[in-house]
Protein backbone atom coordinates (compact mmCIF):
# COMPACT_ATOMS: atom_id res chain seq x y z
CA UNK A 1 0.00 0.00 0.00
CA UNK A 2 2.91 2.31 0.70
CA UNK A 3 4.14 1.67 -2.80
CA UNK A 4 0.81 2.60 -4.28
CA UNK A 5 0.90 5.99 -2.54
CA UNK A 6 4.62 6.75 -2.53
CA UNK A 7 5.33 6.03 -6.18
CA UNK A 8 2.54 8.22 -7.52
CA UNK A 9 3.49 11.02 -5.10
CA UNK A 10 7.17 10.75 -6.07
CA UNK A 11 6.24 10.59 -9.75
CA UNK A 12 3.98 13.63 -9.52
CA UNK A 13 6.57 15.51 -7.43
CA UNK A 14 9.33 14.67 -9.90
CA UNK A 15 7.07 15.67 -12.79
CA UNK A 16 6.21 18.95 -11.06
CA UNK A 17 9.91 19.63 -10.43
CA UNK A 18 10.82 18.92 -14.07
CA UNK A 19 7.94 21.09 -15.29
CA UNK A 20 9.10 23.89 -12.94
CA UNK A 21 12.63 23.70 -14.39
CA UNK A 22 11.20 23.78 -17.93
CA UNK A 23 8.95 26.72 -17.02
CA UNK A 24 11.91 28.57 -15.44
CA UNK A 25 14.00 28.07 -18.58
CA UNK A 26 11.05 29.15 -20.75
CA UNK A 27 10.59 32.34 -18.69
CA UNK A 28 14.31 33.00 -18.91
CA UNK A 29 14.20 32.58 -22.71
CA UNK A 30 11.13 34.82 -23.01
CA UNK A 31 12.82 37.43 -20.84
CA UNK A 32 15.91 37.30 -23.05
CA UNK A 33 13.72 37.52 -26.18
CA UNK A 34 11.86 40.55 -24.79
CA UNK A 35 15.18 42.19 -23.92
CA UNK A 36 16.48 41.61 -27.46
CA UNK A 37 13.24 43.01 -28.94
CA UNK A 38 13.52 46.10 -26.74
CA UNK A 39 17.13 46.63 -27.78
CA UNK A 40 16.17 46.24 -31.45
CA UNK A 41 13.39 48.83 -31.03
CA UNK A 42 15.81 51.14 -29.24
CA UNK A 43 18.38 50.72 -32.02
CA UNK A 44 15.71 51.50 -34.63
CA UNK A 45 14.66 54.59 -32.68
CA UNK A 46 18.22 55.91 -32.49
CA UNK A 47 18.83 55.04 -36.15
CA UNK A 48 15.79 57.13 -37.10
CA UNK A 49 17.10 59.99 -34.96
CA UNK A 50 20.46 59.80 -36.71
CA UNK A 51 18.81 59.72 -40.13
CA UNK A 52 16.73 62.78 -39.26
CA UNK A 53 19.79 64.58 -37.90
CA UNK A 54 21.71 63.72 -41.08
CA UNK A 55 18.91 65.17 -43.23
CA UNK A 56 18.83 68.34 -41.16
CA UNK A 57 22.61 68.72 -41.30
CA UNK A 58 22.55 68.27 -45.08
CA UNK A 59 19.82 70.92 -45.36
CA UNK A 60 21.87 73.29 -43.22
CA UNK A 61 24.96 72.65 -45.34
CA UNK A 62 22.96 73.44 -48.50
CA UNK A 63 21.73 76.68 -46.93
CA UNK A 64 25.29 77.57 -45.90
CA UNK A 65 26.57 76.86 -49.43
CA UNK A 66 23.79 79.03 -50.87
CA UNK A 67 24.62 81.86 -48.48
CA UNK A 68 28.34 81.54 -49.24
CA UNK A 69 27.51 81.92 -52.94
CA UNK A 70 25.51 85.06 -52.20
CA UNK A 71 28.37 86.42 -50.08
CA UNK A 72 30.82 85.78 -52.91
CA UNK A 73 28.54 87.63 -55.35
CA UNK A 74 28.19 90.50 -52.88
CA UNK A 75 31.97 90.68 -52.45
CA UNK A 76 32.42 90.87 -56.23
CA UNK A 77 29.88 93.69 -56.40
CA UNK A 78 31.67 95.53 -53.59
CA UNK A 79 35.03 95.14 -55.36
CA UNK A 80 33.51 96.48 -58.58
CA UNK A 81 32.01 99.41 -56.71
CA UNK A 82 35.35 100.12 -55.01
CA UNK A 83 37.08 100.21 -58.41
CA UNK A 84 34.40 102.54 -59.78
CA UNK A 85 34.69 104.74 -56.68
CA UNK A 86 38.47 105.05 -57.14
CA UNK A 87 37.99 105.88 -60.81
CA UNK A 88 35.42 108.54 -59.91
CA UNK A 89 37.73 110.02 -57.26
CA UNK A 90 40.54 110.17 -59.80
CA UNK A 91 38.22 111.80 -62.34
CA UNK A 92 37.01 114.34 -59.72
CA UNK A 93 40.62 115.17 -58.84
CA UNK A 94 41.43 115.68 -62.53
CA UNK A 95 38.36 117.91 -62.91
CA UNK A 96 39.37 119.93 -59.82
CA UNK A 97 42.85 120.39 -61.26
CA UNK A 98 41.31 121.43 -64.57
CA UNK A 99 39.01 123.94 -62.80
CA UNK A 100 41.98 125.37 -60.91
CA UNK A 101 43.94 125.72 -64.14
CA UNK A 102 41.00 127.35 -65.91
CA UNK A 103 40.44 129.73 -62.98
CA UNK A 104 44.09 130.77 -63.14
CA UNK A 105 43.82 131.32 -66.88
CA UNK A 106 40.65 133.42 -66.48
CA UNK A 107 42.43 135.59 -63.88
CA UNK A 108 45.33 136.09 -66.29
CA UNK A 109 42.91 136.96 -69.09
CA UNK A 110 41.12 139.51 -66.93
CA UNK A 111 44.44 141.09 -65.94
CA UNK A 112 45.41 141.35 -69.57
CA UNK A 113 42.13 143.06 -70.38
CA UNK A 114 42.55 145.44 -67.47
CA UNK A 115 39.72 144.24 -65.38
CA UNK A 116 40.09 143.77 -61.67
CA UNK A 117 38.46 141.11 -59.70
Amino acid sequence: MLETVVYPVLASGLTAFILKIIEWRKNKAESKSTEIDNEAKSATFYQNLLDDATKRINQCLEIIDNLNGKITERDKIIETQDIEKKQLQTHIKELMDSIETLTTEIKKFKQLNGKTE
